[in-house]
């Protein structure tokens, strides 16, 4: 039995609350009829076209993405713009669309958690002040043994599936205390708040030219796994969250994991 696009939404909601998110983000249902229902439900990292063709492929009555598929304010929605496009495409398929941004980079088991976990390290804080009970954007975290600036890209290469990372080394320094932010979090507020707390390295994406001389400045290395790499890791970890809520409440929905997001960007050797 299909349920309503709504007890989804509150299920969303449980995993990542929306007032967690920063207030120039934009989240929640960006396409849809909260009182259809569906059954099957894809979970990607971007709603792009592929994705939605996956949908529709799929039988799916409705995704959810981390990057909000309405992020600025839009004045039409026509097929004039790839935007306005994909809006029409879902509305016409009856496809709904919900978005849990930087309120999953957040909250505790989010972006910024799970891949503090998968690089192995302990005794975790929020990177910057806490946004609400001991939750906060990125995480302070320390490894075991302290490890050369190689190593600690080849840990991240590889724990992310990744073929190639950005390093930026800070000169002789080997690396124990990292930060990190998933994303886009290489700003200069990110890095200074890294090296306030005594990181070693700071973990992220996007990183900027004049972003690598001010870590450099500040004499903390950088690893950039990207934006893709160190985000996509959260489709797994709510593939299985959502899958566990819907047999807590003994819901007939399935919760699938998105084959068409891919990282766009390519490394050539």
């Amino acid at each position: 039995m299909a349920v309503k696009i709504n007890d989804i939404i509150k299920m969303a909601e449980k995993i990542a609350p929306p007032f967690l998110a920063e207030s120039w983000d934009n989240v929640g249902l960006m396409v849809g009829r909260k009182e259809a229902q569906a059954e099957r439900v894809l979970v990607a990292l971007d709603g792009i076209d592929p994705v939605i063709d996956e949908a529709l492929e799929k039988n799916c009555q409705m995704i959810i993405t981390h990057h909000p598929l309405i992020f600025k304010p839009i004045k039409n929605i026509t097929t004039s713009s790839a935007l306005g496009k994909r809006i029409i495409k879902l509305i016409k398929n009856d496809i709904a669309l919900y978005s849990a941004h930087t309120n999953l980079d957040i909250v505790n088991g989010g972006t910024n958690s799970i891949l503090a976990e998968k690089i192995g390290l302990k005794n975790i804080e929020n990177l910057c002040p806490d946004v609400f009970d001991g939750m906060g954007l990125g995480k302070v975290g320390e490894l075991n043994e302290a490890v050369s600036v190689d190593k600690l890209a080849d840990i991240v290469k590889n724990i992310l599936e990744l073929d190639a990372v950005t390093v930026c080394a800070a000169k002789n320094k080997s690396i124990k205390k990292i930060g990190l932010c998933t994303g886009s979090g290489a700003g200069f507020e990110y890095i200074k708040a890294a090296a306030d707390k005594g990181c070693d390295a700071f973990i992220t994406g996007d990183v900027g030219y004049h972003d690598a001389q001010n870590a450099i400045d500040l004499n903390i290395s950088i690893i950039d796994a990207g934006h893709y790499g160190t985000e996509t890791i959260i489709v797994d970890s709510l593939v299985e969250r959502f899958n566990d809520l819907s047999r807590e409440n003994n819901y007939d929905i399935e919760f699938i994991k998105s084959e068409a997001c891919i990282n766009i960007l390519k490394f050539y050797f």
